[in-house]
């Protein structure tokens, strides 16, 4: 008996070099995948506190907007941040402003959807708009960046149209 346990001892081993050096490598290849979703979740964060704090400046600048009164007076008046009217831009207009540190370009466009008839006192001037205020990190790498804010305006003309 004492014969097999010396036997057993003997037989043991342990493992071999090159099983540890493939075991370190194995573990090299999964730290370095992990490694790389650290750096994926960092970014992806920084893209959302730039998503976060463009909303911020799209709803500002829109609330802004509704607060204007859709009038005879304002309607054709060239908009302009923070004094200018409803009138349609004729092409998108874009303004970079910094928030938090952070630059952004603000794009706003104001289209007229519906205008009073011919025939009509006023004819021609607009009765609904749309406005859209898109606000996009400077320096995006995707679209996906984009945050777009849209409404529409009508106007207290009175008739049927």
């Amino acid at each position: 008996m004492h014969r097999q346990s010396a036997h057993r001892k003997n037989g043991q081993r342990g493992f071999t070099l090159l099983e540890a050096a493939i075991a370190l490598v194995v573990l090299m290849v999964i730290g370095l995948g992990i490694a790389s979703l650290f750096t994926y979740a960092i970014q992806a964060n920084g893209r959302a506190d730039d998503r976060e704090l463009a909303m911020a400046i799209a709803q500002k600048r829109m609330e802004w907007l509704r607060t204007i009164p859709f009038t005879t007076q304002t309607r054709t008046v060239p908009y302009a941040f923070p004094n200018g009217g409803l009138a349609e831009t004729s092409v998108p207009v874009n303004e970079t402003i910094t928030n938090a540190g952070r630059p952004y370009v603000v794009t706003t466009i104001i289209t007229d959807l519906s205008v009073v008839p011919a025939g009509n006192p006023d004819e021609g001037a607009p009765t609904l708009k749309r406005i859209q205020v898109s606000v996009t990190p400077l320096g995006a790498a995707t679209a996906f960046e984009t945050v777009t804010i849209t409404t529409q305006r009508s106007s207290q003309v009175t008739g049927i149209y």
